[in-house]
């Protein structure tokens, strides 16, 4: 009962947040469509006065500036908009030069308009919730502020908690729309050249896999020279020495028996200690939980073990990934989780997968102190080379790893594999109790 009701109330805070970051988005972007005007009023009056040279300060700016908005779509479960600057062509006859100005013109109108209407919602609705208290700090003879049209406290309360929920409702309709209808459109190539810019991109794609299978090739080479190292150094060692051990057993069982006991203890020792090492290895290229219940079983036993506490949503998945994508994100979810609860002092986390017939996505969030950041690759905390490697891993299959980490958390890490299920096999449906053991 008291696991029920943890779980539903952090459903009902992670909501809370979402709605609050949708608000948080309308009013940013709508005030930056504000400022948008002051660029406008800068951009236009120099397109025209000047050559368009794209050393000129105005149009890196103008550029920095709509890059960054392309980047916008992938935040709200789109695909950022691609640069449709065409290198070979002087800004002024690149149709996304006057892309750009058209969009910097008509985002100061539509942004302010379309984003800050529920931004505008929600303050009134709290100006409504503190209404009652200014007026008594004021002294109205009225009792309320001049302009508040509704006298009744009650009315007044109800009519703010309306406007505020009403707000927080229209922020994600209006964020989306904003982020996934109006950006791509007004940004991406203009059609005149769209297959030159598709072409540009084929050929950037191809040079990607290209990096992203070499460093497979490289990742795999190294990974079979640590399994090499680990058996010489490990397990080989000690069946050397138990080799040694049952040669000396020959003379020794009848030249000195108490001798010969002490050697068959230490040699059943070395024989446990090597057969751990040997699953400890196998554990770590394939673990035997992953192939033989899947990855959702598996991911729910190192939930149980993990240094935190854990919860595990598959309800979205029927079906199972291949192999190799199964044991990419269950070593995926591993490392996240170590890092959550050594680097981001995390007390609850929470693991969610969802395919929608391309791509499996896995969300990993925890309640630590957050702080992810880029630099030279994903760098979280002290854990950054972790999650460099998790990028490496993602790669081979073509995957993606998006961080979403504000000062103080919480932070969540999403990662997206284009992939199909196979047949859905057997697998628990009840969470950590049905996990093995």
């Amino acid at each position: 009962m008291t696991t029920t009701a943890g779980r539903a109330a952090g459903i009902a805070l992670r909501r809370f947040g979402r709605r609050h970051r949708e608000l948080g988005y309308c009013w940013a972007i709508g005030w930056c469509g504000v400022g948008a005007l002051a660029m406008t009023l800068v951009c236009v009056p120099a397109s025209l006065l000047t050559d368009g040279d794209p050393d000129r300060g105005w149009l890196r700016t103008l550029r920095r500036l709509a890059d960054h908005y392309r980047t916008v779509p992938a935040r709200f479960g789109g695909t950022a908009v691609v640069r449709p600057y065409l290198r070979d062509r002087p800004p002024r006859e690149d149709p996304a030069y006057r892309r750009d100005l058209a969009f910097l013109a008509l985002e100061s109108v539509i942004a302010p308009v379309l984003l800050l209407g529920p931004s505008a919602l929600v303050w009134y609705g709290l100006f409504g919730l503190l209404a009652p208290g200014i007026a008594a700090l004021l002294g109205s003879p009225g009792g309320l502020p001049h302009g508040t049209v509704l006298t009744s406290p009650a009315v007044a309360l109800a009519a703010a908690l309306l406007l505020y929920y009403a707000g927080l409702r229209l922020a994600a309709p209006a964020s989306r729309l904003h982020a996934r209808r109006w950006l791509p459109r007004l940004l991406g190539p203009d059609p005149s050249v769209a297959a030159e810019v598709e072409r540009r991109r084929l050929a950037e794609r191809v040079a990607e896999l290209t990096e992203t299978r070499a460093a497979a090739v490289d990742s795999r080479e190294a990974e079979l020279r640590r399994i090499e190292r680990d058996l010489h150094d490990g397990a080989q060692a000690r069946l050397v020495a138990m080799g040694l051990a049952l040669g000396a057993l020959e003379t020794l069982m009848e030249t000195d028996p108490d001798r010969a006991r002490e050697l068959v203890r230490q040699t059943r020792e070395n024989s446990a200690r090597a057969l751990t090492e040997l699953r400890d290895l196998v554990r770590g290229i394939h673990p035997p939980v992953l192939a033989e219940r899947g990855l959702v079983d598996a991911l729910r036993a190192l939930a149980l073990d993990a240094p935190l506490e854990a919860d595990v949503d598959a309800k979205g998945l029927t079906g199972r990934p291949e192999g190799p994508i199964e044991a990419a994100l269950y070593f995926a979810v591993a490392e996240l989780l170590t890092n959550a609860a050594r680097h981001g002092d995390a007390v609850h986390a929470r693991v969610e997968l969802s395919h929608d017939g391309q791509v499996l996505r896995c969300a990993v969030w925890d309640d630590g102190c957050g702080g992810a950041h880029e630099e030279d690759g994903p760098v979280l905390g002290a854990g950054g080379s972790g999650l460099r490697g998790i990028r490496r891993r993602l790669s081979s299959f073509d995957g993606s790893i998006a961080i979403e980490s504000p000062a103080g958390g919480p932070t969540v890490v999403t990662m997206e594999l284009p992939c199909v299920l196979s047949s859905p096999k057997t697998s628990s449906s009840s969470g950590k109790d049905s996990a093995p053991s």
